[in-house]
């Protein structure tokens, strides 16, 4: 309600004779968020959360909120979300994109929620099997001597085989979690009688260039975010490049705050010799560089993606194969973002729930 009647109408009326056109950035930037960025380190310490998959996916949703209310401050909110105060209260009730058209939120059909439901039972059944082979190798099949330290870093150790391996493999962990996650969540959503965006579509095995990858398959829902929150507002300004390297670089700032809500200790983890991975202190620095690696990519494809030989290659070649060299750019410096993870036990809080084989005797 906030955010409609002084950000959206403001915004709307643009009404620059009695500076009303200042009310959506005084209460966006001084209020909303503000208190989307600090509310989850007062809640979880409140509730006493500890599981780190919980506070993900709490900081996630507060990350939603704090770039939602970005696109509506510069008036790049999805078609028709404005339209009403009650779409407006749908669109930012769900964490996953509800589908809009005139008349409001497209209603789901049973077949979406069978559709739903059937690929959330499914992938939590390959979730379970690939989470019981990644556990048995602590979910890094080969050790990663790289320190932990922002100054560590090693760009030849990327390119190692065994750290090619464990980035492939917890990378399509990290892919296998977010479609579970996202049938799960849309799957509910259509339970509640509205259509919603699919949140991953197979981006390690279906896309056809980077910017494929980040912008057409892999988490749908913050890419949105990003780019009608980030990307749109600086392009109005400046080129594409240039708008492209702010939405990555927000993506890695983000990435961190939200390594900080995961590894943020409560008042009992605080007392006496508390250590990892219970207590966990991450590097901050990795996932933004890691972010700012992939802008480059995108950047390259802007300039030389349309030579001959790689449209040769998008054209001849199995999209299977050409999806395994547009991850191949990736994965040398995958580890960046993905090693607090590993290191702190986060998978070991995520698997909870999740059907598993252990083994029990040795």
């Amino acid at each position: 309600c906030i955010m409609y009647q002084f950000i959206v109408i403001p915004r709307k009326r643009n009404n620059k004779q009695n500076n009303e056109y200042m009310t959506p950035f005084l209460v966006g930037v001084g209020i909303i968020m503000p208190l989307c960025a600090l509310y989850p380190y007062y809640g979880l310490r409140y509730f006493h959360i500890k599981n780190k998959m919980i506070k993900f996916l709490t900081g996630l949703a507060q990350l939603t909120s704090f770039f939602r209310c970005s696109e509506a401050m510069f008036g790049f909110l999805p078609p028709n979300v404005d339209d009403s105060l009650t779409n407006l209260i749908i669109y930012n009730a769900f964490p996953v994109e509800v589908k809009f058209n005139a008349n409001g939120a497209i209603k789901s059909t049973w077949t979406t929620v069978s559709h739903n439901g059937a690929n959330c039972v499914k992938y939590i059944l390959i979730l379970g099997i690939y989470s019981s082979i990644m556990l048995s190798y602590d979910y890094q099949p080969y050790s990663n001597n790289e320190g932990t330290n922002l100054l560590d870093i090693n760009i030849l150790t990327g390119f190692s085989r065994q750290q090619l391996i464990n980035n492939a493999s917890i990378g399509i962990l990290f892919q296998v979690y977010l479609t579970t996650f996202g049938f799960g969540i849309n799957f509910l959503t259509s339970l509640c009688g509205v259509q919603q965006l699919p949140l991953m579509l197979n981006p390690i095995f279906e896309s056809s260039s980077p910017s494929d990858f980040w912008g057409r398959r892999w988490n749908l829902v913050v890419h949105g975010i990003l780019k009608r929150g980030v990307y749109k507002p600086v392009r109005t300004k400046y080129s594409r490049l240039t708008a492209s390297m702010a939405a990555f670089v927000a993506s890695g700032l983000f990435h961190e705050w939200l390594l900080s809500i995961v590894f943020y200790p409560d008042s009992e983890e605080h007392i006496g010799s508390c250590s990892p991975p219970i207590c966990y202190l991450p590097t901050y620095g990795r996932t933004t560089l890691f972010f700012i690696w992939n802008a480059i990519l995108i950047g390259l494809e802007y300039a030389i993606g349309g030579a001959a030989i790689f449209q040769l290659f998008k054209k001849h070649l199995p999209l299977t194969l050409v999806s395994l060299l547009v991850a191949s750019t990736i994965l040398p410096t995958a580890h960046w973002f993905t090693n607090d993870y590993v290191r702190s036990g986060f998978f070991k809080d995520a698997q909870i729930g999740f059907p598993l084989i252990v083994r029990v005797l040795d």
